[in-house]
């Protein structure tokens, strides 16, 4: 008799234990905690449902979270790095227009080796001086 209601009380007491609301926190780290008490306040909380439970296995909004972290870009890192797009293309444009200042000049400085008159030589010295002052505005000459 006594056996039967010790073993009764023990089998009360387990199913309390086990009927208990089991919480999982996830710390701001990502790292994971199974717990019998309410997650800290830094911590996201999941009350999981009763029944048994797997530290192995993966929900499906877990799954979901890590793939968005891992394709999403923050903010902060889409900002930066459109405003790297927005420099490398400053810097390609600055680059192409003084390769085409210089190639100006270049062709300026042939023309004016062969040049026969004073009047000729006169003027492309001219449109050489002010492609070397374009040069200058561009920032192409150091």
């Amino acid at each position: 008799m006594y056996r039967r209601l010790i073993s009764l009380l023990c089998g009360l007491s387990l199913s309390t234990v086990l009927q208990a609301a089991v919480f999982k926190c996830i710390s701001p780290s990502g790292q994971h905690s199974y717990q019998d008490h309410p997650c800290p306040a830094d911590h996201v909380a999941h009350t999981l449902k009763r029944g048994y439970f797997s530290q192995i296995s993966r929900e499906p909004y877990q799954l979901d979270i890590v793939k968005l972290q891992q394709k999403q870009p923050t903010w902060q890192e889409r900002q930066l790095q459109r405003e790297q797009h927005k420099t490398q293309r400053q810097l390609q444009q600055a680059l192409k227009i003084c390769n085409q200042l210089r190639s100006r000049q270049h062709k300026l400085q042939g023309q004016l080796q062969r040049s026969r008159s004073a009047r000729q030589t006169l003027r492309l010295q001219e449109r050489l001086a002010s492609q070397q002052q374009a040069l200058q505005d561009a920032a192409c000459i150091p």
